[in-house]
């Protein structure tokens, strides 16, 4: 007998994210309480204060950022054999994720969604499919670079100040901690915009990635006053002047994100009615709900910042490489990865 029940329903019990390892969730029933308000589009209002039993999914949150620390601190270790468990830390973070968008495909995931709000939302199950392969290109990558680092045996200390040629070890943790975390964000907030409201288990991912959002936020704040009190080094000499320029406006606007994404999604998620969590803590609702100022916060978080955070970061990551393969620096990536 064929089972009535949507894909969403019959296997979201088990359904993964993972940046560092393929965690599954094991949902149980929403600890439901009755609406005082329901919005007519967003639904009920400030009733997602619940959590999993054993505040499981904000364990989870915490997990996830001693990960990001963990392989952050591994990539920048002065001994070779740490930092090549550092690569292999990111390498297996990339394969979960793929691993995870493979498993959520095989199991419709991306089918029955929830219905579409904004006319781009109708692409995020291919946005989806397309970020597994390319985790998974990078996974395979970094595995070949894990090997290759096992050849290398230099013990390289790291100042925790920046040096003229090169970022001190404080501007390396906060750089790769924040990517890690945020490249963990990208593909959880676009499934979790697809999960349809009536699932349990969604709430846990939305204490996940608000709590993952706000704290990248608060690092993106630390270092930010870290670069004010320790310059960042210039840049190489041998780039030429629109090279510059380029490489200016990049890190310029990767800043800007870091701060757009976490105050657009809390201004949304306010304007929603809906709490925005911290790991075991909500924030107060600091303003009355309404849909007409949900439009731009939204259309910001939604469909603005992610497109462009796609353009900018794919030149981000082509000028490193034709920084390191084309113009043959040998030292290019040692500014910022030991």
């Amino acid at each position: 007998m064929t089972n009535s029940k949507p894909l969403l329903t019959r296997h979201g019990r088990s359904v993964p994210i993972s940046l560092g390892l393929a965690i599954v969730f094991v949902a149980v029933p929403a600890l439901a309480k009755e609406a005082v308000e329901v919005h007519p589009v967003l639904g009920p209002i400030g009733t997602n204060d619940h959590r999993m039993p054993f505040h499981v999914d904000s364990v989870i949150g915490l997990a996830l950022v001693a990960y990001a620390v963990a392989v952050t601190m591994l990539l920048n270790h002065a001994q070779p054999k740490a930092r090549v468990w550092g690569v292999w830390g990111a390498t297996l973070g990339c394969l979960g994720i793929a691993g995870s968008v493979f498993y959520l495909h095989m199991v419709g995931a991306f089918s029955e969604v929830r219905p579409p709000l904004l006319p781009v939302d109708g692409l995020k199950p291919s946005m989806m499919r397309i970020m597994g392969v390319l985790f998974a290109g990078a996974g395979l990558l970094l595995g070949l670079v894990a090997i290759g680092q096992t050849r290398r045996a230099d013990v390289r200390g790291i100042p925790v100040r920046n040096a003229p040629s090169e970022y001190g070890r404080m501007a390396r943790y906060y750089h790769w901690s924040i990517a890690i975390l945020f490249l963990l964000l990208v593909p959880m907030g676009i499934f979790t915009s697809m999960i349809p409201v009536e699932q349990e288990y969604r709430q846990a991912y939305y204490v996940i990635h608000k709590s993952l959002g706000l704290t990248v936020l608060l690092l993106a704040i630390g270092r930010l006053i870290w670069l004010i009190i320790n310059p960042a080094p210039k840049l190489d000499p041998s780039l030429s002047g629109w090279e510059k320029l380029l490489a200016h406006g990049a890190h310029y606007t990767l800043y800007f994100f870091l701060f757009a994404f976490p105050i657009s999604g809390f201004v949304l998620s306010t304007f929603g009615g809906k709490l925005s969590h911290f790991f075991f803590w909500d924030t107060p609702l600091l303003w009355r709900h309404s849909l007409e100022g949900t439009k731009l916060p939204g259309l910001m978080h939604k469909v603005v910042l992610p497109y462009l955070f796609y353009l900018v970061f794919l030149g981000h990551i082509l000028g490193a490489l034709k920084h390191r393969f084309l113009d043959k620096h040998a030292d290019a990536f040692r500014r910022m990865v030991t």
